[in-house]
């Protein structure tokens, strides 16, 4: 879905400023990990796709733990009703599962935020963060900025 219309992110995908989301998912058999990355411009349609990819890949497990990384994102026209039906929705991941988001641009940290509260009860583990290292500490992944997860595809 592309910014509304009447949008200041409109404006700049308009005169090629800004691009539209890349999300990529990768799984990271060998540290147990679902990895999110995503980049430009986010709306509701990609929050809301998120868990019929995961559910889908073959290497899929829901005791995984659950890393979204928002650094790239430039931009966002997420509602709060689209944040709200996917962090109230039934998880695909176990109650045990750890959910790290990272978000370093204060508007992506505040919405963050707000779906770890929507999100409560269908993702009791979860965590808002500005860096990777916070991110890595809370996983108890090693040290070396890397995860190994194999990418699934860009969009």
């Amino acid at each position: 879905m592309p910014p509304e219309p009447n949008s200041a992110a409109y404006a700049l995908l308009l005169c090629g400023i800004l691009q539209t989301v890349s999300a990529q998912l990768a799984i990271d058999v060998n540290q147990r990990l679902v990895v999110h990355t995503f980049s430009g411009v986010l709306t509701d349609a990609d929050i809301a796709g998120l868990p019929a990819r995961v559910r889908s890949h073959p290497d899929f497990d829901p005791t995984f733990s659950e890393l979204l990384d928002f650094s790239g994102v430039t931009a966002g026209t997420i509602s709060t009703s689209a944040l709200d039906a996917v962090a109230r929705s039934k998880s695909s991941f176990s109650r045990a599962s750890l959910h790290v988001l990272i978000a370093p641009q204060d508007h992506i940290f505040g919405l963050a935020r707000m779906a770890q509260v929507f999100a409560g009860e269908t993702r009791p583990n979860s965590a808002v963060v500005r860096t990777m290292e916070e991110a890595r500490e809370i996983l108890a992944l090693g040290k070396t900025g890397k995860t190994g997860a194999r990418p699934e595809q860009d969009r």
